[in-house]
């Protein structure tokens, strides 16, 4: 019986090539939208586990760290109480890097590396990583390394033309897994001087030497400067976390309406080919084929249209997921994860998506009665 389904798709070639397209397009979106929530919870969240942050403080009114602004002197100021082990300021900006060959956007994070060191271990993983005073170069995480194809020794530019500023890749380096590996570095006072942001800094972490004293230093910033917010890691993860959110509430709506539309289309394929071959199906009916076969050809000829179009969507959405990124928005660059079960899973969408569409049209050609058919015919 399957080599009868094959038959009969390959007699309606332009139907059921445009019906193939759109479960493809219906897999695809659905692998991208699995992948993006796989490597939001396997990279993102716990990258920034491994960070040591026990506060975050933020300008207030600021989504996120990439758009708050606040002085630097707060940082200095936080670091003299008593409660506080260590504190790490640090600015994110996101900004387009040319390349010799790709035009990118990249986060930047700006820091003192001498400060990063009492929240998470830098290792160069080739050149050398740079200093609270380099004033010429970035050291890349070996993650957004990859992504760039760039090396310690090139240079890039980095910026909107015309303000756009070349700097020499001091080296690659890795934090062992935390946000750093998918981000630029650069010293902090270079990037107050580039970007005119003298004296200011994007946000502040911390680290207290007993967690629970969070609230009393929480209070105390918050009293000394109404304009800022305290954040604790948890709170800080889902700032960073809610545009993967979004981005992946975009992608599962428009994979929804993709399969609603795949459904549909696979619905109206067999609804045609239930019509054309009416005399075929009374033929069928009238040598003893019974209503459950005829039910699962047409049931069959809907799973090889699922199958081809599942196939066609998983190659597509590989190649896209290697592809694209997440974007900086949210302030790091992760790469698309897709392992085997979220194959499986598309696969899955593809087969559900073609069933759905065919079960009507199967059950409409089940229901045919010997004559009616073939007087119809």
């Amino acid at each position: 019986m399957w080599s009868l389904a094959f038959k009969s798709l390959r007699r309606r070639k332009a139907r059921t090539t445009l019906t193939i397209l759109g479960i493809t397009v219906v897999v695809m979106l659905s692998l991208l939208f699995l992948s993006v929530g796989y490597s939001t919870e396997n990279k993102v969240i716990p990258s920034f586990q491994k960070l040591g942050i026990d506060l975050v403080v933020l300008q207030q009114t600021a989504l996120a760290a990439p758009y708050s602004i606040m002085n630097e002197s707060v940082a200095w100021e936080i670091a003299g109480y008593p409660e506080v082990a260590a504190v790490y300021p640090y600015i994110i900006q996101v900004l387009p890097l040319n390349t010799h060959s790709s035009n990118q956007t990249v986060v930047i994070n700006a820091l003192l590396p001498s400060r990063v060191v009492s929240f998470y271990q830098v290792q160069p993983v080739s050149g050398v990583y740079i200093t609270d005073t380099t004033n010429d170069s970035i050291a890349v995480g070996v993650q957004a390394a990859k992504v760039l194809g760039v090396k310690a020794g090139d240079v890039v530019s980095i910026g909107f033309s015309p303000n756009a500023y070349s700097l020499r890749v001091a080296g690659v380096f890795t934090t062992f897994g935390t946000v750093d590996d998918y981000d630029l570095n650069m010293a902090l006072p270079l990037a107050q001087r580039l970007f005119e942001k003298q004296g200011k800094i994007s946000a502040v972490i911390m680290k207290l030497h007993d967690k629970s004293t969070a609230d009393v230093v929480k209070s105390r910033i918050e009293t000394a400067h109404p304009d800022l917010v305290v954040k604790t890691q948890d709170q800080y993860v889902a700032d960073f976390s809610q545009p993967i959110r979004v981005l992946q509430g975009s992608i599962a709506l428009v994979s929804g309406l993709a399969v609603a539309a795949g459904v549909f289309g696979v619905s109206n394929t067999m609804l045609m080919a239930v019509v054309e071959r009416r005399r075929e199906i009374g033929i069928l009916r009238a040598i003893g084929t019974g209503t459950r076969q005829v039910l699962l050809t047409f049931l069959q000829e809907a799973l090889v249209l699922g199958a081809i179009g599942g196939a066609g969507g998983i190659l597509l959405g590989l190649v896209a997921a290697n592809l694209l990124t997440i974007p900086s928005l949210i302030g790091i660059t992760i790469t698309l994860d897709v392992p085997i079960q979220l194959v499986a899973e598309a696969f899955a969408i593809a087969l559900a998506t073609a069933l759905l569409g065919g079960l009507y049209p199967a059950a409409r050609a089940a229901r045919l009665h010997v004559a009616d058919a073939l007087h119809m015919a």
